[in-house]
């Protein structure tokens, strides 16, 4: 309980801050925000796996739409043929990391940039190289947030982190 209260509550005082000064940084939506805490916060492989692998998710988001934007037609056929290869990749990295870089949160990653990007891509397609970086940053930094709220929470909550962890802890056969 303490973790989640502490988690909450810095999610919370970050938010805050970014709807503040977000636009400043290139935050303007804080929905990739919330996603790379949750990514950050979840039980599973280490923070720096889950941040990493939504990071990675993120950068390959941004390849396939550069992919899309300066070498492919904006039919569906070329989209799909884009999405298919990205997650065939991200699937590749984690089989081979084993799940160290768990493929659904590098999913995510993907989801949070194309999803942050996207509009702005339908507006301005030629404006890529001016305004995908700054779309990328946003996500990275969104996931650098996630990874500092997940290590605060983790020790402000003693290391708790899951309900066997809670059950040992407690004395209780798992």
């Amino acid at each position: 309980m303490l973790r989640t209260v502490i988690g909450g509550a810095v999610v919370a005082v970050i938010a805050g801050l970014l709807a503040i000064v977000g636009d400043g940084i290139g935050i303007t939506a804080l929905w990739p925000v919330f996603l790379a805490v949750g990514v950050a916060l979840v039980a599973g492989p280490a923070v720096a796996s889950r941040v990493g692998s939504f990071a990675l998710g993120a950068v390959v988001g941004f390849a396939a739409m550069a992919v899309n934007a300066g070498f492919l037609p904006d039919v569906a056929a070329a989209n799909a043929i884009v999405v298919v290869l990205a997650v065939a990749i991200l699937t590749l990295v984690a089989a081979l990391t084993q799940g160290l870089l768990p493929l659904w949160a590098s999913l995510i990653g993907y989801a949070a940039f194309v999803g942050f990007y996207s509009p702005t891509f339908a507006e301005a397609p030629t404006a890529f190289l001016s305004d995908a970086p700054v779309a990328l940053v946003a996500v990275l930094l969104a996931a650098g947030v996630g990874a500092i709220v997940a290590i605060v929470a983790e020790l402000a909550g003693n290391g708790v982190t899951r309900t066997e962890d809670r059950q040992v802890a407690a004395g209780e056969a798992v």
